[in-house]
């Protein structure tokens, strides 16, 4: 074989864990290329002249949307692996390209989780291309019908990506595959792509020491875990969180766990009684269906607000003329605290000149606009 093939094995630069602005990118690069993840990969292939690798995306851990066959730049494909993890692989494929065959080698291990053992052949095609075909070793057990459960990822993201609770899930090697946006505002992460496709161990400056310590425990120990923990961000601040973890698995090695969390609420206070003791009547509208979705009592006084009128159609339909409504969105947007005088239409009838002060909320999938209406 000539060294030329082999050395076409490009290397990889060391991955800083402390340094922010030489941070890996997401999932997806810049290009749209997607990245590798060992859990539950049955194979690879690499085409050395090309420096191209093609692999399998499982679909039961596809927050992605990459299922199926992917292929990437050698260095972008590995890019989201652990460091040591890259320079195994990359042995892997230069003793096999030296050798004809490899392996095993094995990545991972017991202390997170399911490893993966590899095994790599070097294949000689027409026209003197090079490649290399890894393969997942088959002495782990099967599960009762031989073929692995599907769905995990959309069934989390369907149940949670709307849910008050903040949750993350990390697969058997460490790897943040999914979080919802209730966590990334609960632990002040205010750059998801910073940690999305990395190794938790690798990012406690990014997502907290202490998050980090209860997921690397949970996936050593593979056993649930519930209880109150006080835990500390990565701003230095600290909070005490009611959280769970539960262990997951789908089939031989591809699994994880998911963590969830909320703030205890000590006083027990209703909020909502909060938002109807305030004098000044107050609207909430979802701005994607532009529908009146909460107000308060003094609102409801004011305007002869009901339920049924509130379902009933958009306030564009019903209060506001939609220029209005998108003034104030307009002055939400810029920040600005100064009210707009504008038109409200009551469900009794009477229409009303009234200065009107909106902010914005976000809600995660869709955004919500605060009117608040001035005396």
């Amino acid at each position: 074989m000539k060294t030329s093939a082999m050395d076409s094995v490009e290397r990889l630069p060391a991955e800083n864990d402390h340094d922010q602005a030489t941070a890996r990118p997401p999932v997806r690069a810049a290009g749209g290329e997607p990245s590798l993840s060992l859990a539950g990969l049955d194979f690879f292939m690499v085409d050395i002249q090309a420096k191209r690798l093609v692999w399998m995306e499982p679909q039961a851990l596809d927050f992605e949307q990459i299922a199926g066959l992917n292929e990437a730049s050698l260095s972008s494909a590995l890019r989201n692996l652990a460091q040591n993890d890259q320079k195994q692989i990359l042995n892997l494929i230069q003793h096999t390209v030296k050798h004809g065959s490899a392996g095993p080698v094995e990545l991972g291990g017991d202390d997170l989780g399911n490893g993966l053992s590899l095994i790599a052949t070097r294949y000689q095609a027409e026209g003197g291309r090079t490649f290399v075909v890894a393969v997942a070793g088959s002495d782990l057990e099967e599960e009762g019908t031989g073929t692995a459960v599907r769905g995990v990822a959309p069934l989390i993201r369907h149940l949670v990506e709307g849910s008050e609770r903040a949750v993350l899930v990390v697969d058997s090697f460490g790897y943040l595959r999914y979080a919802n946006q209730a966590l990334f505002d609960l632990f002040q992460i205010p750059d998801a792509s910073l940690c999305i496709g990395r190794n938790i161990a690798h990012i406690p400056n990014r997502v907290g020491k202490t998050l980090t310590s209860v997921v690397l425990t949970t996936l050593a120990r593979r056993a649930p875990v519930e209880g109150n923990k006080r835990f500390f961000l990565a701003s230095g601040d600290s909070m005490t969180l009611k959280y769970d973890m539960i262990p997951f698995r789908v089939s031989a090695g591809l699994g994880g766990v998911v963590f969830s969390a909320e703030r205890i609420n000590e006083c027990a206070i209703d909020f909502q009684q909060i938002f109807n003791m305030v004098h000044a009547p107050l609207l909430v509208v979802d701005l994607r269906s532009r529908m009146l979705v909460a107000s308060n009592n003094a609102a409801r006084k004011t305007f002869a607000i009901t339920e049924q009128m509130m379902e009933a159609a958009p306030i564009t339909e019903t209060m506001l003329h939609p220029r209005t409504l998108v003034t104030l969105v307009d002055h939400a947007r810029k920040g600005s605290t100064t009210p707009t005088q504008a038109t409200v239409s009551g469900f009794d009838g009477v229409t009303r000149s009234k200065r009107l002060r909106a902010s914005l909320l976000d809600g995660g999938r869709t955004q919500y606009l605060l009117i608040e209406s001035k005396h």
